[in-house]
């Protein structure tokens, strides 16, 4: 075996979940390492079924299947005993993600106005990266099992407390259900006067429906072709810039830099920051609109992902003393973390919910929470082939490099949707409005 494979064992090692499982169960590193490729597979398969569902059984209970198979996921962690368990647990939890990003965006798109819409679209990103800092504050202090017990309170309460929420007035105009839509609205907009927004409503969602809705028009019908565009473009620019997997390996750069922070600590700290950003990554981007702040979004991450490659290229390749700078890595980190808040990690969720037509809405989103999927599996791998074959250095100028593209392609293509009505934002992409 090469001394790189030999050093690629020992960097999957530092990754956070996997020495806990391997000291609490005995596993091996080469069975611990499944745990990030099978939510993304569980994800792609359970996708088709989710978006169906959301236009079946509405976006409320979808959301609160999501609630039930996060708390399914967390049982089978805490009582798992063999590795097939976790696997399964993680298999739920890929399922769960798919539920979610089915249902989620447009709840959250057909529930507000533009203002709350604009301020709030975020939510669901700001909910995975608390969870995470959660869950890694929690895991640091507990074991696996009783980590997974903590965990699961979040679910439960989401279920206790979601059930009473309404469904969207979009959803229940759908399926005719119109004095639901207005005691829906009322709720939402704590407002008993509500009829000319519901009947806007109306209007607009037959007008959506009144379009075909069949699969193939969501590439004949040219405003449907350039809304999967634009969101798929923008969700793969997010994963292109190299960010799930420079979270997965933030504490190797911390080990890196030599700063005498644990494993822990450092995974605490980089959640942490993510969580404390997103807080306001939305009110930038709203504030500077959705095309700057992902142009300067990727220009910024470039930017920083380069001086990473610049660094460990230096480190693994010369004999530079890097000891007066080791701090670099991980400023360069933090800053990254933060550009990528602000446009990268908002935008492409964003359009999720408010691009895609009613009547197309269902196969939309299929297809893109599916190419989501395949995304992270596939760049994940490369990442990690990139890194033993040759180095960390490469897959940061790799991805260095896709963030200077998407920078000039996200100039071209990303709408302007700040403060624009879902109707509106439709006839955008007709040509009807500018």
């Amino acid at each position: 075996m090469s001394n790189q494979n030999r050093d690629w064992f020992q960097i999957l090692a530092i990754v956070s979940a996997i020495p806990k499982l391997i000291s609490d169960y005995g596993f091996t590193i080469e069975e611990a390492s499944y745990f990030t490729v099978i939510p993304p597979i569980g994800m792609v398969i359970a996708a088709p079924i989710f978006c169906k569902l959301a236009d079946k059984i509405g976006r409320k209970y979808t959301l609160l299947t999501t609630g039930t198979l996060h708390a399914v996921s967390w049982i089978l962690t805490a009582f798992a005993k063999t590795i097939w368990i976790f696997y399964l647990s993680r298999l739920f939890y890929g399922i769960a993600d798919a539920a979610l990003f089915a249902a989620l965006p447009p709840y959250i798109a057909e529930v507000s106005t533009p203002k709350i819409r604009s301020l709030f679209g975020n939510a669901m990103v700001v909910s995975i990266v608390f969870g995470q800092f959660l869950s890694n504050c929690i895991g640091f202090y507990f074991s696996i099992q009783n980590s997974a017990f903590i965990m699961l309170a979040i679910p439960v309460l989401f279920l206790i407390t979601f059930y009473f929420m309404p469904d969207t007035p979009y959803y229940l105009i759908m399926i005719n259900d119109i004095d639901a839509a207005k005691r829906s609205l009322q709720k939402l907009r704590y407002c008993k006067n509500v009829d000319v927004e519901l009947k806007q409503l109306i209007q607009d969602v037959h007008r959506q429906l009144s379009e075909s809705g069949a699969f193939k028009n969501l590439w004949l019908i040219e405003s449907n072709r350039k809304a999967i565009i634009v969101a798929n473009l923008c969700r793969f620019f997010q994963q292109l810039s190299g960010f799930g997997s420079l979270v997965v390996y933030s504490q190797l750069i911390f080990q890196e830099a030599g700063l005498g922070i644990s494993n822990g600590v450092a995974s605490m700290i980089v959640s942490g920051i993510l969580a404390f950003i997103n807080l306001f990554a939305n009110f930038i981007s709203d504030r500077i609109g959705r095309k700057t702040s992902m142009i300067i979004s990727c220009s910024g991450c470039g930017i920083m992902l380069l001086g990473e490659a610049v660094y460990f290229y230096l480190q693994a390749n010369t004999v530079v003393d890097l000891a007066p700078i080791n701090w670099f890595p991980v400023v360069a980190l933090v800053g990254y973390t933060c550009i990528f808040c602000v446009g990268l990690g908002v935008v492409p969720t964003l359009m999720l919910g408010e691009i895609f037509s009613t009547s197309i809405r269902k196969h939309a989103a299929t297809v893109s929470n599916m190419a989501f999927g395949i995304y992270v599996c596939i760049l994940t791998k490369m990442f990690q082939l990139m890194m033993s074959s040759f180095g960390l250095w490469v897959p940061f100028l790799m991805f260095s490099l896709c963030c200077f593209v998407s920078s000039v392609i996200s100039y071209f293509i990303v709408l302007e949707t700040k403060g624009k009505t879902l109707e509106q934002i439709q006839q955008m992409l007709k040509g009807n409005l500018k």
